[in-house]
This record gives structure tokens, C-alpha cells and sequence, in this order.
């Protein structure tokens, strides 16, 4: 296309087989409908260029600051998972994205924190609210938006109140006989990995087959990025016999890769797995079979709890658990009975250290 006949911010390309030519408006990737380089055309050009400058933040604002933040190196190696909760932070403060950055002192960051997030959004929300915030002042004042970070000195967090229910509780034994009861066979194999391997809902989801053998499961944390190495608990092994002969009894081919398993024999998705495990869960809670807060992530909870009432140290229970530090093995085992004597490890957990990836 001859220079003369470019439009800026307008892509236009010949399609090699109609021989049509089709134009699109490069910041919105729209397709502009009006015949090239009429008025018409003009006008559709600059009605999409006003609304893409609506939509872009001031200058100095948190708007400004998220969208400079997520196109810095800083954003590229963060996990999807980070992302997506950042983005849920940014997401929950869309309306204020016009404020400034220096007006964020930090009486007004506490004051957003304990007015809007927390009313409408909850405990959880309201406190990773500053932290995700603390995180782009940092980069603030790194890029000299800012003199200093507001939020550098410690914040102390909003506690739960006394009939809170612990966030990720850890699992009674009854319930996790009546979901193993319950659960049907492709949903139980994700939940005995997590139950009787610490594993995280994204490890459950994503190992694979030849990660088990001679009686183990092998698996690389996707979080902490550590290699640990799980005995299949007798529970366990009964999940994978019954998904098994579920699939055959309905002919479906099995995936031979991965193994946990959709009712279809495929690999399964996130969002289909949250979909069956938050039905079967609110099926269990509506019946009065399990208690407010069970969730997933709670049953890396149960199982540091189990392990610390069986006499594990936190080394033991970090190693199991796939963490690099001691406070978070802490965390997990909280709430445990401690016994007079050493009942030996649960479930007889053993864990190698893997020096090589």
C-alpha cells in the first residue's frame, strides 16, 4: 500500500482469495465499515480513536499506574493465577482508577479499605486490597511517580471476628468420609489427591501418569515449583480403581496422559471441575451433611493438620506440603491437637528430597 494512502491507527488488507479489502481500527481491532477514505469513513475513524481516549486513564492516575504496571517487565513472569487475582483487585477499584497517585496517602488508602472494599467485598478482599496497592506503590516510586511508598511501613491486617469462619478450614473426618462417600468417581479422584497428597487443586488437575509408579505419585508443585513425593494412600488407589471402572462401564476411551479425569475420560478443566465440585459441595451443605466453609484448598489445611497430631515436625510437614518455608507448615498444621506421644506420620507418608528437577 503506497504511503499516501494509509490512514493512521487503520489496518487494511486484501483478502488473497475474494480479492475483497477489509480495514480495521487498530486499537480495537473493530472493523470499520464504511468505503475507504470516504467522510463516512472518517467519521467511523473518529468516533473508535475518542472512544479508545475515554477509555485510557489520565496521566498520574491508578489507572495509569495499573496499566504501566501490567506492561513492565514486572508483569510478564507472574503466574496466571497471580494475575488473575490481581486483576480481581484492580477489577474491584475500577471506579477509582481516575484518582491520582499522590492522592493516596495512607489515611486514604485505609479509608477506601475499611469504607468501600471491605462493606461490599469482604475481609479477604479488603486486605489483599493493600497488598496488591503496596506492590504498585513500590513501582510507583521505583518510576518516580511517587516520593515514597505510603504503605512501606507494616499494615496491620483486619482480623477475623470471633465467629468468622476460618478462611480454607481444615476438613473434620466426617466430612471427608461423606464426600468420599458422595463424590462420584471423577470428582473423587481430585479430592483424594488433595486429601491424601496435599496437593493443590492445580497439581490435582494437571499431574500426569507417568508421574506414578511403584506405588508413588511424583509431582512438581506449580506454586512453590519443588518436586514431592506421596505414597498412594489405600483411599487414593480406591478413587482410581472406581474411576476406572466407571469409564469402562461406559466405554468412554481414557486419557492416557493425565490422572484425574473428566466423566468423559478427558483431562479436566478448571472451570469444569469448579462447576461439579462447588455443586456437589452446596448439594452436601444444603443437606445438612457438611458445615459452612469446606472448600478445596482446605484439605492441604486437613492434611497438616492430621500430620501434626501424628507427631510431624514443620520440616516434615513443609516437605510433605511442597513449602520452601517453616511459617507456612505452621500455618497449614494450626488448629492441631498436639498427642503426648508420637503416633508416627499419617497415612505413612514418606518424602525424598528431589536434588534435580
Amino acid at each position: 500500500m503506497a504511503g499516501r494512502d494509509r490512514v493512521k491507527g487503520v489496518k487494511r488488507y486484501q483478502h488473497p482469495v475474494s480479492g475483497i479489502w477489509y480495514c480495521y481500527h487498530r486499537k480495537t481491532n473493530k472493523r470499520i465499515v464504511a468505503e475507504w477514505r470516504t467522510a463516512d469513513f472518517f467519521i467511523e475513524v473518529a468516533a473508535l480513536d475518542a472512544a479508545v481516549k475515554a477509555r485510557e486513564p489520565p496521566p498520574g492516575s491508578l489507572g495509569g499506574l495499573i496499566k504501566a504496571y501490567r506492561e513492565s517487565p514486572a508483569w510478564d513472569p507472574l503466574k496466571p493465577k497471580t494475575r488473575f487475582s490481581y486483576e480481581r483487585v484492580f477489577a474491584a477499584i475500577a471506579d477509582l482508577h481516575e484518582i491520582p497517585v499522590t492522592k493516596l496517602t495512607r489515611p486514604a488508602i485505609f479509608k477506601i479499605r475499611d469504607q468501600k472494599i471491605y462493606p461490599k467485598r469482604g475481609r479477604w478482599m479488603a486486605n489483599y486490597f493493600v497488598t496488591v496497592l503496596a506492590l504498585l506503590l513500590d513501582y510507583a516510586t521505583d518510576h518516580d511517580w511517587i516520593d515514597a511508598n505510603p504503605l512501606e511501613k507494616k499494615v496491620k491486617r483486619i482480623r477475623a471476628a470471633k465467629d468468622d469462619v476460618p478462611k480454607n478450614r481444615p476438613w473434620s473426618g466426617e466430612e471427608c468420609t461423606i464426600v468420599l462417600e458422595t463424590a462420584r468417581p471423577h470428582i473423587r479422584v481430585p479430592i483424594a489427591l488433595a486429601m491424601f497428597g496435599g496437593f493443590r487443586k492445580e497439581d490435582t488437575l494437571t499431574m500426569t501418569r507417568a508421574k506414578m509408579k511403584d506405588g508413588m505419585v511424583t509431582v512438581r508443585t506449580s506454586k512453590r515449583d519443588v518436586n514431592v513425593d506421596i505414597p498412594i494412600h489405600p483411599a487414593l488407589q480406591d478413587a482410581l480403581d472406581a474411576q476406572e471402572a466407571a469409564l469402562a462401564k461406559r466405554g468412554k476411551p481414557r486419557n492416557e496422559v493425565h490422572i484425574a479425569l473428566n466423566s468423559f475420560g478427558e483431562k479436566w478443566t478448571e472451570s469444569g471441575f469448579n462447576s461439579s465440585w462447588s455443586k456437589l459441595r452446596n448439594r452436601l451443605l444444603t443437606a445438612g451433611k457438611v458445615s459452612v466453609g469446606l472448600t478445596f484448598h482446605g484439605l492441604r489445611h486437613t492434611l497438616g493438620t492430621r500430620l501434626k497430631e501424628a507427631g510431624a515436625s514443620d520440616q516434615e510437614i513443609m516437605d510433605i506440603l511442597g513449602q520452601r518455608s517453616p511459617s507456612m507448615a505452621k500455618h497449614y498444621s494450626e488448629g492441631a491437637e498436639m498427642p503426648e506421644k508420637t503416633k508416627g506420620l499419617v497415612l505413612s507418608i514418606n518424602v525424598r528430597k528431589n536434588k534435580k528437577g
